[in-house]
């Protein structure tokens, strides 16, 4: 198998699935690494039995076996266009393509390189960090979410032998607006105030923010067939209340790296299916607004602490 992208949240992924017997796992990458190391959980750095890849021409086999039957795809949403060079590979013809990126519309983003057929949607809350190029860590459990169906139930089965949590979901459409719900707060408000995710749950002003957010969310997803419950708002604060300070939301850590925001992938959908359906939307196009301003600010890399919210 194939995963796409060598950042935090790809580099964990290809880690996880590397447990499973019999499965070879490539990771393709966009600068050089001399060594990949992931740091489990409670656990010390190790090598898993991953094989980097720099070059789309490293990839070889015909379609189909003994070609790849899988590809993860985990960049950036805003990054999607360089897939297109793994993707075109003889080697990957028939794979089954997972698309683990925020936001919705995974099957359009990869309308122009593969069938939406072959693609599934993922939705990953595991948190990793990357301090170093091919260093990897993971800081917060999770589990990646797909949608039930041959492509998702087939991912979970290949994921069963390892210690990647792959869940599958009926209700997709609830399950992947709750996400957006999340990073809508998260990702946007800690990066617009350069604050730790948790105090996001613990400032009043910052809860009335949240709350408004998560309102136009909800109204903006059940015109997609999607109910967010009624106490979303106030259970995703509390949740972020407890979390340690050195959680950061991965929008935040593009920030101060200096690196494109991924607000038109969150902020950005909430407000284009909004003004669709005649909704409005004046928190999340405040938010889209000032992270657009805001992107790219640089700053230090070593401000970029190693937890991340994703």
């Amino acid at each position: 198998m194939l995963v796409v992208g060598a950042g935090a949240i790809g580099g964990l992924i290809a880690a996880k699935l590397a447990e499973a017997p019999g499965v070879t796992v490539l990771l393709a990458a966009r600068q050089p690494i001399e060594r990949f190391t992931f740091t489990p959980l409670g656990g010390e750095p190790a090598e898993p039995d991953v094989a980097v890849l720099r070059d789309p021409s490293e990839l070889s086999g015909p379609p189909g076996p003994p070609g790849l039957s899988w590809v993860v795809v985990a960049t950036k949403t805003y990054d999607v266009g360089g897939v297109g060079r793994w993707l075109g590979r003889p080697a990957v013809a028939g794979a089954t393509v997972v698309v683990a990126q925020n936001g919705v519309g995974h099957q359009e983003r990869l309308a122009p390189f593969v069938d939406p057929g072959r693609v599934v949607p993922a939705l990953v809350t595991y948190g990793a960090g990357r301090p170093g190029p091919g260093r990897v860590v993971h800081t917060l459990d999770g589990m990646v979410r797909v949608p039930a169906g041959t492509g998702g139930e087939g991912f979970a089965a290949l994921a069963a032998p390892t210690s990647l949590n792959v869940e599958v979901v009926t209700d997709f459409a609830t399950a992947q607006w709750t996400k957006l719900a999340y990073n809508l707060v998260g990702n946007s408000i800690s990066t617009i105030t350069d604050l730790p995710v948790r105090e996001i749950g613990r400032r009043p002003e910052l809860r009335r923010i949240g709350t408004a957010l998560v309102d136009e969310a909800r109204k903006v997803a059940a015109t997609q067939l999607a109910t967010l419950p009624a106490d979303l708002a106030e259970r995703m604060l509390d949740e972020f209340a407890a979390y340690p300070d050195t959680v950061r939301s991965s929008m935040w850590q593009d920030r101060q790296a200096g690196r494109p925001l991924e607000h038109d992938a969150i902020s950005g959908a909430v407000v284009r299916v909004a003004r669709s359906h005649n909704i409005d939307a004046p928190f999340s196009q405040m938010a889209t607004d000032l992270l657009e301003t805001l992107s790219p600010v640089r700053a230090p890399a070593s401000s970029v602490p190693r937890t991340a919210f994703t």
